[in-house]
């Protein structure tokens, strides 16, 4: 009885043995498809939970895709933007861009100072939502590094 019902839902043995090379063709063809999604959305990034990767207690450095660095803290991230706050960013003497702000310390680094956010022209925030196709990386700033030390003489000016 379990025969005949097999035979008459699955039919012959040709027809069972296309039907299993179609199923083995299709989940093939997922896999790959899967693998090249996995490999080809570069614009899919993630930072997850940002407990799992951000230390609360320093600084950090958010490298742009445009060249661009800035630091400060991390206080949110998602699947879509990272939120920076008490932001700093280095310019150059030819910076045109922060013409108007007061650099907060000079690094020993010839030709660049660390300015505050804030003090531009256009009085931005001191809160940063960037989009995370922007973000290269993210890098945990040491306590002894010339930025933080330079972030830790502004703030006792102040």
């Amino acid at each position: 009885m379990f025969k005949k019902l097999t035979e008459w839902i699955l039919g012959s043995r040709e027809k069972r043995q296309t039907i299993l090379w179609a199923v083995v063709f299709l989940v093939a063809a997922m896999l790959v498809l899967t693998v090249f999604n996995g490999l080809f959305s570069g614009s899919t990034k993630n930072f997850g939970r940002l407990s799992d990767w951000a230390d609360f207690t320093k600084y950090q450095a958010v490298f742009l895709s445009n060249g661009q660095v800035y630091f400060g803290k991390v206080t949110d991230a998602n699947d879509q933007t990272l939120v920076l706050e008490d932001i700093y960013y280095l310019r150059t003497t030819a910076n045109l861009q922060t013409s108007g702000a007061q650099p907060a310390a000079t690094p020993e680094a010839d030709n660049f100072s660390l300015v505050k956010l804030g003090n531009e022209i256009h009085g931005p925030a001191d809160k940063m939502s960037i989009n995370l196709l922007q973000v290269l990386f993210v890098e945990d700033l040491k306590a002894d590094s010339k930025v933080v030390e330079a972030i830790r003489a502004y703030e006792s000016k102040k």
